[in-house]
C-alpha cells in the first residue's frame, strides 16, 4: 500500500468519525445537553405518584404537610413559578429526551430538600439529575418569594393588633391582654463567608463568628404572634451582633417609635436582651434575696415568661419542619442566597399555620415526626438537636437561641439608662403588669418554684 492510499483510508475514517459524531447530535432521542455525552436515562415521577406509593401519613412526614395542603401550595405559586423559571433559563432546550420536569414536582423536589433530604436520594425519587435537583430548589425559593399573599407584614390596623393582645390573653394563665408579639433572635448557620464576598457586601468575616455558640452565623430577629406566625423578620447583622442592636437597627423598632403605629397600651414581650420601654416589656433581672417586692417580681417574671416563650416555640416549629436550617447553610450559599432562603421558609410556615387554623381545620394539630432517612441526614451533616420545652409537646434548637444575649454592643448600659430615664420606670408597660400581679396576688405556681429552687442548688 502506498502512501497515497495510506492517507485517503485515514481521511475516509476521518470523514466517517465525524458524519457519526454529527448524526449522534442531531438524534433527539439520544443526545442531551452534555456535550459529547449520552444522555442518561430517566423516568421522571409525578408528585401524585409519590402520593400514591408514600401513602397519606408518609407522605406527611416526609413532605412536612399533607397532600392537600401541598396542592393548595402548588396552585398558589405556580404563576410565579412559571414566570420565574422563564426568567431565569439562559438558554431554551429545543427538546427533553426524558421529558420535562413536572412543576409540582419541582415544588416537592424543594419542599423535600428544605425539610432535609439528601439531593442524591431526591434524584432516584424524581427521576431527575442532581442539578436540577438544586436548580428547583432556586426555581421554588423565588417563586415563594414573588408571591405577594405570603408577604410578612406587621399589622398596622389597631384593630388587628387588639385581637392578637385577645389571642394572647386566651393563652395567659395571669390574663395579660397587653402583648402585641413575641421578639427573639435566633442565629442562622452557615460557612464562613469568604474575603471577596465580605468585601462586596462591606462586612468583616469577624462579624459573622459568634464566639458563644462557636459558629458563623447570621442573627435573625422575629416577631411572632399568639398562634406563633411570624408577624415581622428582620436579618441585618452577622451572629457577632447583639439582639440589641439587631433589633434597634431594624425597621420594625423605628416603627414602634412612631406616634400612632401600635395601638394605645399595647407592647411587645422580650427578653433581658431587650431594652424595657414604651414598646417593649422585658422582665425584672437581678432578683435577690433582698430584693424589695422579690415574690411579686417573681411572679411578674414567670407569667411574662409563659407568653414570651411563644418566640421559641415559633423557631422550634420552623427548624422542625425545615431541617435545612438545623445544618450549616451549603457553602456554595451566598448571604444574598441565604438570606431569601429563610425569608422563604418562615412564609412557607406562616402558610402552614395559616392552612391549620382554615375554616375546615382539617390539619392536624402537631408537626409530623421526621422520617429516619431525614434525621439521619441532618446529623450526618452536624445539623443540631431539639430540645424539649418543660412538660409541654414544644421543641426549640437550644444550639441556635440565645447567641445574641450579651451587652457588648452597649457599653455599661449607656442606651438602656438613657431610655429608661427618658420615659421613667412608673410610667412603662412592665409596671402596669406588675401592678396586675401584685393586685391579684398572683404567684408563680409551687411546681416551677421547687424547679427553679433545685436547679439553683
Amino acid at each position: 500500500m502506498d502512501v497515497n492510499e495510506g492517507c485517503y483510508r485515514a481521511f475516509a475514517a476521518n470523514q466517517l468519525m465525524m458524519r457519526s459524531l454529527l448524526e449522534r447530535r442531531k438524534d433527539k432521542s439520544s443526545s442531551s445537553n452534555r456535550s459529547n455525552c449520552d444522555t442518561i436515562r430517566r423516568t421522571r415521577k409525578s408528585i401524585q405518584q409519590v402520593y400514591r406509593e408514600l401513602g397519606p401519613n408518609m407522605f406527611r412526614r416526609s413532605f412536612r404537610m399533607e397532600y392537600s395542603t401541598f396542592s393548595l401550595l402548588f396552585a398558589k405559586i405556580k404563576p410565579q413559578l412559571v414566570r420565574t423559571m422563564g426568567r431565569n433559563r439562559r438558554k431554551k432546550r429545543k427538546h427533553a429526551v426524558n421529558g420535562l420536569i413536572p412543576l409540582a414536582s419541582r415544588l416537592g423536589c424543594a419542599i423535600r430538600y428544605w425539610a432535609g433530604a439528601d439531593p442524591y436520594d431526591l434524584m432516584l425519587v424524581f427521576g431527575i439529575s442532581y442539578t436540577e435537583v438544586h436548580t428547583s430548589v432556586t426555581y421554588v425559593l423565588d417563586a415563594v418569594n414573588l408571591t405577594k399573599s405570603f408577604d410578612i407584614k406587621f399589622p398596622t390596623e389597631h384593630a388587628e393588633q387588639y385581637k392578637i393582645a385577645e389571642a394572647f390573653k386566651a393563652k395567659s394563665k395571669a390574663d395579660f391582654d397587653i402583648c402585641v408579639g413575641c421578639v427573639d433572635g435566633m442565629l442562622v448557620w452557615i460557612h464562613l463567608p469568604s474575603k471577596e464576598e465580605c468585601e462586596r457586601i462591606g462586612v468583616g468575616q469577624a462579624k459573622f463568628i459568634c464566639g458563644r455558640k462557636s459558629k458563623c452565623g447570621l442573627n435573625l430577629q422575629a416577631i411572632c404572634d399568639a398562634e406563633r406566625r411570624f408577624l415581622d423578620i428582620s436579618i441585618l447583622f452577622g451572629a457577632s451582633a447583639s439582639d440589641l442592636l439587631a433589633f434597634e437597627s431594624s425597621p420594625i423598632r423605628v416603627k414602634m417609635d412612631s406616634p400612632n403605629f401600635v395601638a394605645p397600651g399595647l407592647c411587645l414581650f422580650g427578653d433581658n436582651a431587650y431594652i424595657n420601654r414604651l414598646f417593649m416589656a422585658t422582665p425584672i433581672p437581678n432578683l435577690g434575696q433582698h430584693t424589695e417586692n422579690r415574690v411579686d417580681k417573681d411572679a411578674y417574671n414567670f407569667y411574662h415568661s409563659q407568653l414570651r416563650i411563644n418566640i421559641e416555640c415559633a423557631f422550634g416549629i420552623l427548624v422542625n419542619r425545615f431541617g435545612w436550617l438545623r445544618k450549616q447553610a451549603p457553602v456554595q450559599y451566598t448571604i444574598k442566597k441565604t438570606l431569601a432562603t429563610v425569608s422563604c421558609l418562615c412564609k412557607l410556615h406562616n402558610f402552614l399555620i395559616d392552612r391549620r387554623l382554615g375554616v375546615d381545620n382539617t390539619e392536624q394539630e402537631t408537626i409530623a415526626e421526621i422520617t429516619p432517612q431525614d434525621e439521619l441526614n441532618i446529623a450526618v451533616e452536624g445539623g443540631v438537636p431539639l430540645e424539649g420545652v418543660g412538660t409541654s409537646q414544644d421543641v426549640v434548637p437550644g444550639q441556635l437561641l440565645g447567641s445574641g444575649e450579651h451587652f457588648d454592643d452597649d457599653p455599661r448600659y449607656a442606651l438602656r439608662r438613657r431610655i429608661t430615664q427618658m420615659h421613667g420606670d412608673n410610667m412603662l408597660p412592665r409596671a402596669c403588669l406588675l401592678n396586675h400581679v401584685m393586685e391579684r396576688g398572683l404567684r408563680r405556681p409551687v411546681h416551677n418554684v421547687e424547679r427553679n429552687g433545685a436547679s439553683r442548688r
